[in-house]
């Protein structure tokens, strides 16, 4: 073992081994994105084969969904405590096995809690990815790794859904978890000879059990408020109910975490502009990012009549884009700096979606392929450039809570850029049952999300004239 700690150890600073252990770490995440994408093909297979509604199916993809981002910031914070390398395997260990169990699923309920150790070991992988890149790459030459990781989850989010359909007509629905596996055991065999040992310098302090319980209910029921509100009711008492858990456990953590002296979230790190306004620019790029894969689908299917076959076909420029443009992101962001190529990029987002609100019943194919590729490279070359300025305006070693936090923020984004999307097509006040009528709804819902991304861009234009500064977490800062 330490033979091998050795050799790691010696070759840990040289580029062609640091990409391999990249190569290692997204292989994961890889993994990840596939199989969050790969269950949207499966849904109408399990409404047949368990004979259950979409009303309880939906809770395979939703209890997935909130279990990761209600633990993000915890697993974020256990990294930072212990070797992330040791960490990770764990992770896509957990991942593996959750995958094995929701293979030999007799039930849904079984699917949904398996999906549940699932969702564990996916947000342990989550959590950590970034935070790896971080200390494997130095300042100055994280950009185009991250912007990587960027087409890594926009790749994993196109093969997902046509590799599911292909597994699922070939092999069944169980194979969609089965292919997991081999993926899984490669990562694990490939992390434990590739990756070096990655552990804090400081001594651990005592773990913030009671913060971590207050944050995990708090931001899940504010999620299941945001995801359900529409089709329960916003007057529901379930959501009611909800919304005061939310806001009494979300309160109670805040003042826990400013008194606590090891907290769960190092709130002190908000004191950054450069770490508010990125993770601020970052929640609202993904609420915007959430319109198009929302609102053109059904736009394309209720007013231009288009298949189902060539639907996915148009939707694919967006993800190519940014599967082209995230590494352009990365290297622009080493080469000038992070916030320039941020603000540029949103800006070219805001556009797309411009062109998006300008789309009509009579509207071609291309007008949609063009609005996609410009709103893809736009979302590509922001990404990466504001991933790295949030990032590197908070300390190294708290790189794994950081990581998290970026995590949390993007899943956060998502269930709210859906039931956005939703609240935007209804408050058009237009039919939205007639051709005619949802084609001015989504005009409607597109300007809305147009004036989102002014707002994001705003706030990357202030980054620019905000010097960078690392916030210095100390047990005093917080007294």
């Amino acid at each position: 073992m330490n033979r091998e700690s050795s050799w790691q150890s010696r070759h840990a600073t040289k580029p062609w081994y640091r990409w391999m252990m990249f190569a290692t770490v997204v292989t994961g995440t890889f993994m990840v994105n596939i199989d969050s994408s790969i269950m949207n093909v499966a849904i109408p297979v399990l409404e047949r084969e368990f004979h259950t509604g979409p009303e309880v199916l939906q809770w395979v993809i939703s209890a997935y969904l909130l279990v990761i981002t209600g633990i993000l910031p915890v697993i974020g914070t256990l990294s930072d405590r212990l070797n992330r390398k040791v960490i990770f395997i764990v992770g896509v260990s957990v991942f593996t096995f959750g995958s094995v169990l929701c293979a030999f699923s007799n039930s849904v309920e079984e699917l949904i809690l398996f999906r549940v150790v699932q969702s564990i070991g996916g947000s342990i992988i989550m959590g950590n990815v970034m935070s790896i890149v971080s200390y494997i790459f130095p300042a100055g030459q994280r950009g185009r790794p991250l912007g990587l990781i960027g087409s890594v989850v926009a790749a994993g989010t196109i093969v997902g859904p046509s590799l599911g359909g292909i597994f699922i007509s070939l092999y069944g629905w169980r194979s969609i978890f089965w292919v997991n596996v081999p993926v899984g055991i490669l990562s694990v065999a490939a992390s434990i000879f590739l990756l070096i040992p990655i552990r804090s310098d400081k001594l651990p302090r005592k773990f913030d059990t009671i913060g971590s319980i207050l944050f995990f209910v708090g931001i899940v029921s504010l999620m299941l408020v945001i995801s359900e509100g529409q089709s329960w009711g916003w007057t529901n008492p379930r959501i009611l109910a909800a919304v005061v858990l939310s806001v009494v456990a979300l309160a109670v953590f805040l003042k826990h975490e400013f008194n606590f002296e090891s907290p769960v979230i190092e709130l002190t790190l908000f004191r950054s502009r450069a770490f508010a306004l990125g993770n601020l620019a970052g929640y609202l790029s993904y609420i915007m990012m959430m319109m198009p894969g929302f609102i053109l689908p059904l736009y394309m299917h209720d007013v231009l009549d288009i298949s189902t076959a060539h639907m996915g076909l148009l939707l694919t420029p967006q993800a190519i884009s940014m599967i082209l443009f995230s590494p352009v992101g990365g290297w622009i962001a080493d080469k000038y700096g992070a916030n320039w190529p941020a603000t540029l990029g949103l800006a070219l987002a805001t556009v797309g979606l411009g062109m998006m609100a300008l789309l009509n019943s009579s509207s071609s194919y291309v007008a949609i392929v063009v609005a996609l590729s410009v709103f893809g490279l736009g979302m590509g070359v922001f990404t990466s450039p504001n991933n790295v300025s949030v990032l590197e305006s908070a300390p190294v070693e708290k790189s794994g809570l950081t990581g998290s936090l970026m995590a949390a923020v993007r899943n956060f984004g998502r269930v709210s850029g859906v039931a956005l999307a939703v609240l935007f097509l209804q408050a058009s006040g237009s039919n939205l049952n007639s051709s005619a009528g949802f084609a001015r709804a989504s005009s409607f819902a597109f300007s809305i999300a147009v004036l989102i991304g002014f707002m994001g861009t705003s706030l990357t234009i202030t980054r620019l004239f905000i010097r960078t500064k690392k916030v210095a977490i100390t047990a005093g800062s917080r007294e």
